[in-house]
């Protein structure tokens, strides 16, 4: 076989092995969950309500210690601690409505409610839908 001959065989071989990966990737379910079996529902039966949804959790880990730092600091009644917690969180993570409603909710115990309802609102538009944060908002409107 001729070298040129080779080198298309070998291009060939790669695009069908690469071709395989990708329809075997299509058929799997993302993060290791098993498949549903063909012809099943993932929906929930009729007439039971959906699962109530998380809380958005921060997208790196040093606004989650923020988070936590901020929560031991409100619950110790420092408030001052917890809302610098809290503003250094939202400054690597701006665009998470649960550190504005945590924010929010550290001011309103502080007395803030201007601070309080303006920070709900903020939360309330990032919540995405997400009934968590959007009863937590509604409590401090």
């Amino acid at each position: 076989m001729t070298r040129p001959a080779r080198a298309v065989r070998r291009v060939v071989s790669t695009l069908a092995l690469l071709s395989c990966a990708t329809l075997t990737a299509c058929t799997t379910s993302p993060f290791g969950f098993p498949s549903p079996p063909p012809g099943s529902s993932t929906r929930a039966p009729s007439g039971s309500a959906p699962p109530p949804e998380a809380e958005p959790a921060p997208r790196s880990n040093a606004s989650a210690a923020l988070l936590e730092q901020g929560r031991e600091a409100r619950a110790a009644g420092r408030y001052a601690e917890a809302t610098a917690s809290l503003e250094r969180a939202l400054r690597i993570d701006p665009n998470n409505p649960l550190l504005w409603i945590e924010l929010a909710e550290i001011k309103a115990a502080d007395g803030d409610r201007t601070q309080a309802r303006e920070m709900a609102r903020k939360a309330l538009t990032l919540a995405g839908g997400n009934p968590a944060i959007e009863s937590r908002a509604r409590r401090l409107l």
